[in-house]
């Protein structure tokens, strides 16, 4: 996976801690495409896993808007676009290393229930960036839609997708309550599906200008 960083000159700026992060984002006017670090974190994941690779100045712009442009960055604007490409390297590392260590950073109450829904949005919203790449996995009569049950159960009705019936056996109000268990595992999992995509696409000869 290629990394993706702020700039590197100005070497006394420390990157936001996620906790300052979450609270800047929420309160950035106008709104991000997130509204926190949860949103914030699935976003990065689908780009990481996802059937192509996206240029990081292309995604922070659409995560970001104008703010999203690293070349220019200073202060807070600068620590938090560090703290999100720290994120991302971060999310990068372990599911090439160590993929049965990645843990999705879900919102919970102070009582420790879970709330995937956030950060299911934002892997939809990463997504989008090439929605038609992600065709064979959308597609609800693929037995690898699957891969994709447990994130798009969180948001199936922000989506208007169609989900089609409940495979056998599975109580769907049920299964709802625990699937967000489901989704560090399938993450490696949609990683794996598309790295042929992905080593395919470093193989592609680069296209000489015309002379």
């Amino acid at each position: 996976m290629r990394k993706t960083g702020a700039r590197s000159a100005d070497h006394a700026q420390k990157a936001m801690d996620l906790q300052t992060l979450d609270i800047w984002l929420e309160h950035l006017k106008p709104a991000p495409k997130v509204d926190g670090v949860s949103m914030l974190d699935g976003y990065l994941a689908a780009i990481i896993v996802g059937p192509c690779s996206i240029p990081p100045n292309e995604w922070f712009f659409e995560l970001l808007g104008d703010r999203g442009n690293i070349a220019t960055a200073q202060g807070r604007r600068l620590a938090a676009i560090m703290a999100i490409a720290e994120r991302f390297n971060t999310i990068g590392e372990v599911l090439a290393t160590a993929p049965s260590k990645y843990a999705p950073i879900f919102q919970r109450t102070d009582d420790g229930e879970v709330f995937a829904g956030p950060w299911c949005l934002g892997f939809t919203a990463g997504m989008k960036l090439r929605w038609d790449a992600w065709e064979k996995l959308v597609n609800s009569k693929c037995i690898e839609f699957g891969l994709l049950l447990p994130i798009l159960l969180y948001c199936a009705d922000e989506l208007a997708l169609p989900l089609g019936p409940a495979p056998q056996g599975i109580d769907m109000k049920s299964y709802l309550r625990t699937a967000y268990h489901d989704i560090p595992i399938v993450i490696p999992s949609i990683r794996d599906y598309w790295m042929p995509n992905r080593v395919a696409e470093t193989r592609q000869p680069a296209v000489k200008p015309r002379s």
